[in-house]
């Protein structure tokens, strides 16, 4: 009830509506005031109702549990692998195989796995036409970055043959990768590479000087091998299948810590060995070879003339590349990370012959792989890599942000061509298609929370950016293109939402793929916290940190979020971060939330994914005093 309608006031209010004393009058007024009354103490009825609703709301769903940790069935990302240009395979909840065919929408049913009468011990590998599966039968060995299986070779539902050497003795592959066409298939078995053919169900050898402690043919083994390619499969088919790139990996000269096995059921061999390289050792030496299928001959890729002076172990692949099914790119880089080349050879009568470079500098010492990846038009007249190029924010500011650039390859000096409009930071790109538009994922200037879905045309000098993820109620996106044309893509939604997954072709929406639904159901019926984002100014050159503040399911927003005990986490690893816009379940920070009744904050501060690239290039010490003050700042 108002505070003017307490007591005398409430009075002489009535009697100044009522205007006199005569029984009328005194009617009249009484009604007004009636009225009046009756319109407040609904307004607190009301309130009173809602706030029944919402304790009764609350008292209706269940709180998180530890259980849960173990139980929840977390929302997946699609889970289907592109075999072609058409066509993906995906596995049900039983651990069948099924197609599904972009062309007409449909989904086939390609291998149950009844069949062998077991359970899942590992994914089904299909052929582009759908007509082969490698079927893992028996899980041999779990490594950091593969495992290793035997397999058994299906057409269809049928078993056509164990993958055995030529005395029927079966082997475990460590990693295997299909070519282009349906009869040829490249694995790793002891660190050594081979050619499965399977119109004459046999293997052979490529190299022979595999060995785990000296020598990884086309396969990562260890921690840094992974930081340098992402990806554990160092094999490359060529697109019409010719020709097999690998990548060698020597640590003959690499310093190893020593390290002792407690297993009593050894008898001996308590003794193993890890490579363990510090400051100014020697780094693994790093060639690319290739190997013609048909006159079975290997050939040494040369390094660049640049790198001459320094130390073989100093020279880094960061990625292998077919522009064509005889042009093959590299991309090379030095220690000190300052410094990338990318060079294209041609392969002619089983020789490489040296056609062009782009080389190029940085300011300081910082690379990310995924930028340096190059993407080529269909005709190979073009590459599309992602670069840190100045941005000049007033005199006294200049920044460094990502974008795409255009690199022209077919005149003697490739130079960059074109790049992606200032307004969007670069991520990764996805896709070149054969218009030469280019696909990729990125984000607003300051928006670093967010990451979208984009596609960039450059045509006649003519600039043009359309976001393709931003009609979709998406805070957080990426996608997945067919093989070879990508004629279709997976556009994955992440977040803030729960994660959903939609089929697109060139010009439209197809069907829904995925939209996780038990999760959703779990969630609908649990007490989640809030989550809350913020953001804080840390310094003077504009910079943003984001963060993510986790509150009580029953916060009240009328209280000071300092009324609840917080807990302060900051990220502090360059070139991350933790904090966007990503659906994602801390499970164990939103217990602690629910049971203590306290707030977490999480925060991305300087050095994280999106900001300057100076600040990701600081050295250790002003890269510390960052932290503290950021800290401060935070506080």
């Amino acid at each position: 009830m108002p505070r003017w309608l307490h007591g005398s006031s409430l009075r002489s209010w009535i009697m100044k509506v009522i205007g006199g004393t005569s029984n009328k009058q005194n009617w009249k007024g009484l009604g007004i005031a009636f009225i009046v009354i009756t319109i407040i103490c609904l307004f607190i009825a009301g309130a009173v109702l809602l706030t029944i609703q919402r304790i009764t709301i609350h008292h209706e769903l269940l709180t998180i549990s530890e259980q849960d940790i173990f139980n929840i069935k977390i929302p997946k990302p699609w889970n289907g692998t592109w075999i072609s240009n058409k066509s993906f395979s995906y596995l049900d909840t039983n651990d069948s195989i099924w197609i599904y065919d972009c062309d007409t929408l449909k989904e086939e049913l390609l291998f149950k796995r009844d069949i062998i009468q077991q359970e899942n011990i590992g994914y089904g590998i299909v052929s582009p036409s759908a007509r082969y599966i490698l079927v893992p039968i028996r899980k041999e060995k779990i490594r950091p970055y593969y495992t290793e299986y035997q397999y058994e070779l299906y057409e269809k539902s049928k078993k056509i043959a164990p993958i055995t050497f030529s005395d029927d003795q079966k082997i475990s592959l460590s990693s295997v990768l299909y070519s282009h066409s349906d009869h040829l298939f490249a694995f790793i078995h002891n660190f050594d590479v081979y050619v499965y053919d399977i119109n004459q169900k046999t293997s052979y050898r490529v190299t022979s000087d595999g060995n785990r402690d000296t020598i990884h043919n086309g396969l990562v083994e260890w921690n840094y091998e992974y930081e340098i390619f992402n990806q554990n499969i160092l094999l490359f088919w060529s697109p019409n299948d010719n020709y097999l790139a690998f990548i060698k990996i020597n640590l003959t000269k690499l310093p190893k810590n020593h390290y002792l096995k407690y297993d009593l059921t050894l008898e001996n061999d308590d003794q193993y060995s890890i490579p363990y390289p510090k400051y100014n050792d020697p780094l693994p030496l790093l060639d690319v070879y290739i190997f013609n299928i048909k006159s079975r001959k290997i050939i040494s890729v040369p390094r660049p003339i640049e790198y001459g002076k320094l130390k073989k172990s100093n020279v880094y692949i960061y990625h292998v590349v077919w522009c064509g099914d005889t042009c093959l790119s590299i991309v090379y880089g030095n220690r000190t990370q300052n410094s990338s080349i990318i060079q294209l050879y041609e392969i002619l009568n089983d020789k490489i012959i040296l056609k062009s470079k782009f080389i190029e500098e940085t300011r300081k010492s910082f690379l990310l792989s995924r930028f340096l990846k190059p993407y080529f038009s269909s005709d190979g007249t073009y590459a599309y890599i992602i670069r840190f190029d100045p941005l000049n924010i007033g005199k006294p500011i200049q920044k460094a942000f990502p974008h795409v650039v255009q690199i022209q390859f077919n005149q003697t000096y490739p130079q960059i061509n074109a790049k992606s409009p200032e307004e969007i930071n670069a991520d990764e790109i996805i896709h070149v298609n054969n218009f030469g538009q280019v696909y990729f994922t990125g984000s607003r200037h300051n928006d670093s929370l967010e990451k979208q879905f984009y596609r960039w045309t450059y045509l006649n000098s003519k600039s043009e950016i359309e976001c393709l993820s931003c009609n979709e109620s998406c805070g957080y996106a990426n996608a997945q293109f067919s093989l070879s044309n990508g004629t279709y893509y997976i556009l994955q939604c992440f977040g803030p939402s729960i994660p959903y997954s939609t089929l697109y072709n060139r010009n439209e929406k197809l069907a829904l793929i995925n939209d996780n639904e038990p999760f959703r159901e779990w969630a609908n019926k649990r007490l989640m916290p809030y989550v809350e984002y913020f953001s804080v100014p840390l310094d003077e050159k504009n910079t943003v940190g984001n963060g993510m503040i986790i509150l009580p399911p029953k916060y009240n927003p009328n209280v000071t979020v300092i009324s609840y005990p917080v807990i302060v986490m900051i990220n502090d690893r360059l070139s991350d971060q933790r904090v966007n816009k990503k659906y994602v379940v801390p499970l164990t920070e939103f217990i602690q939330v629910i049971h203590d009744n306290i707030s977490i904050v999480i925060f991305d501060s300087h050095g994280s994914t999106g900001q300057d690239e100076s600040y990701l290039k600081n050295n250790f010490q002003d890269w510390f005093e960052r932290q503290y003050e950021d800290y401060i700042k935070l506080v």
